[in-house]
This record gives structure tokens, sequence and C-alpha cells, in this order.
């Protein structure tokens, strides 16, 4: 398949424009998290593995969980991976019994060369709050927070200074994590949810994101 880098993009800028950034009106009931994986990870076509697992808020208890597979046929692109992972995400999010109040995707939300991650494409589509909780930076300028569990620091945007999302230390003295709002969220409310949710675990990924990973090693385990 041919990927068409400059309709991929006009796409991105459309989608782009449709985001609102708002508090939360309340307090989220159920939170979920997704990650997916290929059979296949750098080849075209491949097989992919979408997973989601919601738990309750504040306690974070699993409630649900998911998970499907889809023939892939858009090639890996940095930058505009979503055209690759979104429709596996959106099939295993059908399936889902218990709608989520916000999700949080492996993967970046606003902090992205075009303000559009997988979080915040994700959230586009689907009329959801979302918030991305990467392991890497890909977009903005930072500096490094204090070792603390806790501390964060803002990642802003290399051309305006615009703040996009944040370094967060989620546990203490490990590497941090990067998050950013998607979808139906601001940054306040971004922020404030995430620390909520990291305070409440002893490891450096968010349990969300966390359980959906170790769900779909299981998942990929029993498929091959």
């Amino acid at each position: 398949m041919n990927f068409n880098f400059s309709k991929a993009a006009k796409a991105q800028n459309i989608l782009k424009s449709r985001l609102k950034f708002v508090p939360l009106k309340k307090e989220p009931k159920f939170v979920a998290g997704c990650d997916l994986t290929f059979i296949n990870p750098y080849k075209t076509p491949t097989v992919g593995i979408g997973a989601f697992v919601v738990l309750s808020y504040p306690d974070l208890e699993v409630i649900e969980k998911v998970y499907t597979t889809l023939d892939v046929n858009v090639p890996y692109v940095p930058g505009f991976l979503a055209f690759r992972e979104i429709p596996l995400l959106l099939k295993a999010f059908k399936k889902l019994k218990i709608k989520p109040d916000v999700v949080i995707v492996d993967g970046h939300g606003i902090a992205h060369p075009r303000r559009l991650g997988i979080a915040a494409h994700f959230g586009v589509v689907t009329g959801i709050s979302t918030i991305g909780c990467a392991k890497k930076p890909l977009y903005g300028e930072f500096e490094v927070p204090c070792n603390e569990k806790g501390c964060y620091s803002p990642v802003k945007a290399p051309d305006t200074g615009e703040i996009l999302g944040y370094v967060v230390r989620s546990r203490k003295n490990v590497k941090p994590i990067y998050v950013s709002p998607g979808n139906l969220i601001d940054l306040e409310s971004t922020l404030k949810l995430m620390l909520s949710i990291i305070n409440r675990s002893k490891y450096r990924i968010p349990e969300p994101t966390r359980l959906a990973h170790n769900y779909l090693q299981e998942v990929r385990k029993s498929l091959m």
C-alpha cells in the first residue's frame, strides 16, 4: 500500500481543528487503558492485536477486559502511526460493554508535531475524553523534573512556547513518563487525573495502560 503523506497530514489538520480542551465536568467513574501490538510490527501487511482494560475510579479495580485482532495494511510511518493503529483500537473499543469516562492511550495526545498524536486522534473520532501517556518524548522542549515521585515539568512547543503536556516522575529515581491531553479534557484536568492515578500505583507505568499492556501480552502469547 502506498502511503500518501500529504493526504494524511491534511487529515490530521482537519481532525486537529475538531479538538476541544475543556475541564472534566465531574470525577470519572470509569477509566480505561488501551494498548496494541503487531505480530510483525515493521512489516506490511501484518496482524494487529488491540486491547482495552476498564478500571473503576478512584480504586482502580479491573471491571472489564476486551481484545480484538485486525489485518493491518497501513505501513509503519513515525508521526502518522494513528492511521495504522486507530482502526484496531476502534474495533476493540466497540466491544466494551462499559464505556469509560476517560481513555488513557499508550502514546501521545497533543504533544505531537501536528498536535494530533494517537490519543488526540482517537478522542476526536470517538468523542470521548482521552489522555496520551507515553514512555518516550516525541515532540516539545522540557526540563527533566526532580527524581521524587510526583514531580513534573511542562512540555512546551519549540515554536510558540505553548504548553502541550507534562513530563511526570511516576516513580522515584526512574525514567519519567510523558502525558498530554488528547480530546475533551484540558491540561489541568489531565495532570490532576494522572497524578491521582500515579499516586495509587507503585509502578512506573500508570495502572490503566500497564494493565492493558500486560493483558495484551497474555493475549498475544495465547494466539501465537
